[in-house]
């Protein structure tokens, strides 16, 4: 699953093309494999970002690949996946309920930026962004060989570039540290409240349904980093 590259390393997308999840189905108790967890990632940097046309044509060519790893690392199985919009209204409104969500103008109730989510800095800091994370990432990025793209609008601490790195980290032979570093201080550490907020406050239920997929899938991640721990 490919699409317009948000952090790159000069050479062009940097979009994980996790295309199969492989291996045989497991219940939620089961290790996700690497290549499930890739998928798993991959697609939710895609979902987080911002719906426009040809993002959300490529959500309804992942369908299959989106069933296949929700089978293998739901906690849920048997729920229903988000329904990606269907013709030029409905991701007109899709867009428009982004834009208000987390954009703008006016309040933004969702800000998908970790530092707004951020609760272990000073209190003259909450609530802002560029926060102390912000340099952090850029120091990942820097590991990874990647920056944030010059034609991105979006800080580094946007969520779905995060995921994005993220995605590239686990696909990346010998980068399991950063990737664990990423999840465990950044996307571990924020993305749970961001997920409730917007739970709380999406008038559209895709948004609804994709915090609910995260939350979930969020702790089959998780579960994978632990195990990697105890080999």
């Amino acid at each position: 699953m490919t699409g317009a590259t948000s952090v790159s390393n000069g050479g062009g997308s940097r979009r994980a093309a996790a295309s199969h999840t492989g291996g045989e189905a497991g219940s939620a108790t089961d290790l996700p494999t690497a290549e499930t967890i890739l998928a798993a990632v991959d697609l939710l940097s895609h979902y987080w970002s911002r719906p426009v046309a040809d993002e959300v044509e490529r959500w309804a060519e992942a369908r299959e690949l989106e069933a296949e790893t929700h089978r293998l690392i739901s906690s849920e199985p048997a729920r229903s996946p988000a329904r990606v919009p269907e013709g030029a209204e409905e991701t007109l409104g899709l867009l428009e309920e982004y834009e208000r969500l987390f954009v703008g103008p006016g309040q933004v109730p969702c800000p998908p930026y970790e530092s707004f989510w951020r609760e272990d800095v000073p209190v003259d800091i909450r609530r802002t962004l560029m926060g102390p994370c912000t340099a952090e990432l850029k120091t990942i990025y820097r590991e990874l060989g990647l920056q944030v793209s010059a034609g991105s609008c979006e800080l580094p601490d946007h969520v779905a570039i995060e995921l994005e790195a993220l995605a590239y980290a686990l696909s990346l032979e010998g980068a399991e540290p950063v990737a664990r570093r990423l999840f465990e201080e950044h996307l571990g550490q924020f993305l749970p409240r961001l997920c409730r907020a917007v739970t709380h406050d999406a008038a559209v239920a895709f948004y609804r349904d994709l915090a609910a997929l995260t939350l979930d899938w969020l702790a089959a991640i998780k579960a994978y980093f632990a195990a990697a721990d105890s080999i």
